[in-house]
């Protein structure tokens, strides 16, 4: 009987022993879970709170930044676009082809100075290549007129408000013996641009076609 009850006092040691180390094995579990759990919390892998705000602020101002040079790069490729577009109606509205330069050239200087009744006596034409180009030259055109201080007044009128693009380089008046009237030299300047001939070569620079 003696040694029933002490077997049993012995087992009942062991439990509650062992119920001991459980509930101090579950405490320290606990323990080490909200050690954890304050770590995260303080201290969470993507950044506190506040970095947080930062960086969702920062990221932000990058996107709108990024958004306005998107806006401006838009706008200059835009521009380039109409600046292309208006460039090309412009050389094919105002340099003439060869072929027909110098008919169109010769038609409207006469058309100017007759509606300003300035009196050509002679002119001469000449061409020089323009630098840097591969099909356009530049065609000079000096005349010599006579008239009054009024028809050359006209006559640079008829110039400004020609659908044609001459440049007037140089002019030179001096009076002539006749009163009120005088000798004028006029030097004018047109963009014109060689064409390919069949055989795919251009026409040379130089005189008339």
């Amino acid at each position: 009987m003696r040694k029933n009850f002490d077997r049993m006092f012995a087992g009942a040691v062991g439990n509650r022993s062992g119920a001991r180390f459980w509930l101090r094995a579950a405490a320290a579990l606990l323990a080490l879970l909200n050690g954890v759990a304050l770590f995260f919390y303080f201290a969470p892998p993507g950044g506190t709170k506040k970095e947080l705000e930062q960086e969702r602020l920062a990221v932000r101002n990058q996107i709108l930044v990024t958004r306005a040079k998107t806006a401006r790069l838009s706008d200059v490729a835009a521009k380039v676009t109409v600046g292309n577009s208006e460039s090309t109606d412009f050389e094919t509205k105002y340099f003439l082809p060869k072929r027909v330069a110098y008919a169109a050239i010769i038609t409207e200087i006469q058309r100017m100075a007759k509606a300003a009744q300035f009196q050509e006596r002679d002119a001469v034409y000449t061409e020089e290549p323009i630098e840097g180009t591969a099909d356009l030259n530049l065609l000079n055109c000096t005349a010599n007129y006579e008239g009054t201080y009024g028809n050359l007044m006209q006559f640079l009128h008829e110039v400004d408000h020609s659908p044609m693009l001459l440049m007037l380089e140089n002019l030179q008046a001096a009076p002539q013996q006749r009163a009120g009237q005088i000798n004028t030299s006029i030097r004018f300047q047109a963009v014109i641009r060689d064409e390919p001939l069949s055989g795919g070569a251009s026409q040379p620079a130089g005189g008339l076609p």
